[in-house]
């Protein structure tokens, strides 16, 4: 029996929950699964600014996330190269009015901003590149959740694309993450999880740029 519990926000100031999991064979939260809440703390504000700030270094740096966001989220160098990136684009920060440091925050909000960033760069509509790679190459996955939004990626392509069409901490977001819930709940198999609109949001963008990248090899 799959079991898999989900918390969803009803509108979009209301506190989100961080992720848990029982059951899986690695321990939790995952390396970039964000730990003391950081994910939970998130308001809309804050997520927009951060979408705007991953724009600008997404456009700046282009070739060192692509290949930074390709890499193994468990080890150091992952999260050297994030905080490299923030540094090596100040200037982003302050178009968005603050610091990179403090934009950056914890590895995954920051690697999932960038992912979508990276993905909306094509000209090509990202839900047929997310189909035409739903039967091809296979991309790594590093974690049990990973696991889990990678399947995502896989089995429903137009869903995902249209989740992140939508703008972060609106109620069209949660509307669009719920109807994600079906195959999550399918792709979990013997993995309870919960999360929030934002974890979701984040495992499934991360895991969609390394499905779409993996297809250039």
């Amino acid at each position: 029996m799959i079991a898999l519990a989900f918390a969803l926000l009803a509108a979009a100031q209301a506190p989100e929950r961080a992720p848990q999991v029982d059951n899986t064979p690695a321990p939790w939260p995952d390396p970039e699964r964000e730990q003391n809440g950081a994910i939970s703390k998130a308001d809309p504000d804050a997520r927009q600014t951060l979408a705007r700030y991953a724009v600008c270094v997404a456009e700046k740096s282009p070739d060192k996330v692509a290949d930074l966001l390709t890499q193994d989220f468990r080890q150091t160098s992952y999260g050297n190269g994030l905080r490299n990136l923030v540094r090596t684009n100040e200037l982003c920060a302050r178009q968005v009015g603050t610091r990179g440091e403090r934009l950056r925050g914890q590895n995954l909000p920051f690697a999932a901003a960038l992912a979508e960033a990276m993905m909306a760069r094509e000209a090509t509509p990202l839900k047929a590149r997310l189909a035409k790679a739903a039967t091809g190459k296979e991309a790594a996955t590093f974690a049990p959740s990973d696991k889990v939004a990678m399947c995502v990626a896989r089995s429903t392509p137009d869903e995902v694309a249209a989740l992140f069409a939508t703008e972060v901490g609106s109620d069209g977001e949660t509307q669009a993450a719920t109807k994600l819930l079906p195959v999550v709940k399918l792709c979990a198999q013997d993995v309870k999880l919960e999360t929030s609109v934002a974890g979701l949001r984040s495992i499934v963008a991360t895991a969609s740029f390394r499905l779409l990248k993996a297809q250039e090899s």
